[in-house]
């Protein structure tokens, strides 16, 4: 055999092992995923699937068969599918290594975080810490007291600048206090929790406030996928998220920016989206509660509980703020929500996430302060097809819970 054949064997048989491994490993993501398991399925087909191919080797060695044009050409076409998946899979993968943080190839708290020193407009930056505002320092100034906030994008206030955000603004309205900010967008109960352990606690806060959406901080949470789920994979992210901007690009070819005179600039929600939004989020006052609801519950329930352990632990005062959804202030929006999602009016107890939160803390004696009654007497308090608070929603709720921290801590003497 001469040596041009030989070598060809030896990148057949090469190109064949690396094709195999890479469509094998993406079909047992896709069929198995989270199943505990797809890695040994995985590994049992890849051990298979090269003693084949030796076979092969030593077959087409002895007898020098080449492959068919067909076949030949059915092993170019897998290889490059594989070099493709393989190549943008590491390549998305170094990417977010370089770049840091990047939602476009990861799902993790971090990736939700900001990134630090970033301007991202309207005197919004990311800290040293990647939350929003100034730089965290462990040392406290004498005679200044700590307050801690927890939150999801509420707390980071993307419709307003930053200085119009509502957590920005309880720091001028609690004397000698000052106020650090944790929020994290897209987070929820359990991401707050894993925040409280890691990130709150060096910084020894007085005082704990855990700011509770009920529009999503009880429906979703950030993924945990297992195994060999494809959800961890960048390039499914990738594809997924551009997926989803394309979609909303066609929905509304020229992403308006709204031009409330109280909103910060930004792209609004097409109003397909935004109806879509709303009419999901009914789901939590939904009665009786739809499928796989109360198991949501509990686990929102579990991981609240677990940061009011920690904090009882630690000696710390915890609060709940509880901020209502625009469906449950704003009566067009609930019409349309309410159509959308093919419910009636009494299908929903708008109270309902409210009423059972504040029981939870009702029952652990823990500082609660519902907003809902506020804001729904108020007219405009939510950005335009936003789901946030524009400038008077914030104003509005800095207003509230200022005193309401005042008074409680004073009566208390908890500090």
């Amino acid at each position: 055999m001469n040596r041009s054949i030989h070598f060809n064997l030896i990148w057949r048989f090469l190109r064949r092992t690396f094709t195999g491994v890479v469509l094998l490993y993406v079909s047992t993501c896709l069929i198995w995923s989270d199943a505990p398991s797809a890695r040994s399925v995985y590994y049992s087909l890849a051990g298979l699937w090269i003693p084949f191919l030796a076979a092969c080797f030593w077959y087409e060695r002895r007898r020098v068969v080449r492959p068919s044009r067909s076949v030949a050409f059915a092993e170019i076409v897998a290889f490059n599918i594989a070099l493709t998946l393989f190549l943008g899979e590491y390549g998305l993968r170094l990417y977010g290594s370089w770049s840091g943080r990047s939602l476009l190839v990861a799902d993790t708290i971090d990736a939700y975080k900001l990134a630090p020193g970033h301007d991202y407009g309207g005197g919004l930056r990311g800290n040293n810490l990647g939350y929003p505002g100034k730089d965290f320092v462990i040392d406290k100034r004498q005679g200044v007291r700590r307050l801690a906030v927890l939150g999801d994008s509420f707390a980071v206030g993307p419709a307003v600048a930053y200085a119009d955000n509502f957590v920005t603004l309880l720091e001028s309205r609690l004397p000698n206090i000052e106020v650090y900010n944790f929020g994290i967008s897209s987070t929820g109960p359990r991401e707050y929790q894993t925040a409280l352990q890691e990130d709150v606690w060096p910084f020894q806060p007085d005082l704990v406030m855990v700011c509770i959406f009920v529009g999503n901080d009880i429906t979703e949470s950030l993924a945990t996928p297992h195994g060999m789920s494809i959800r961890k994979h960048a390039l499914y992210l990738f594809l997924k998220r551009a997926g989803q901007l394309i979609h909303e690009r066609t929905r509304q070819p020229v992403l308006s920016i709204a031009s409330a005179p109280d909103q910060f600039p930004r792209p609004a929600l097409s109003e397909a989206t935004f109806r879509e939004v709303e009419a999901q989020r009914l789901a939590v006052c939904q009665t009786p509660l739809p499928r796989g609801m109360e198991k949501k519950w509990q686990q929102a329930l579990s991981h609240l509980e677990q940061i009011v352990i920690d904090c009882e632990n630690r000696r710390v005062p915890v609060g709940f703020v509880l901020i209502p959804d625009e469906f449950q202030v704003n009566a067009a929006v609930l019409t349309a929500a309410l159509r959308d999602a093919n419910l009636n009016r009494e299908d929903v107890d708008l109270d309902l996430p409210q009423r059972r939160l504040r029981a939870f803390c009702a029952a652990r004696e823990i500082l609660c302060l519902d907003l809902l009654p506020f804001l729904e007497h108020v007219p405009d308090t939510y950005a335009v097809r936003d789901t946030h608070w524009n400038i008077r929603g914030n104003h509005l709720a800095a207003e509230k819970i200022a005193p309401w921290l005042i008074q409680y801590f004073n009566l208390a003497r908890s500090w």
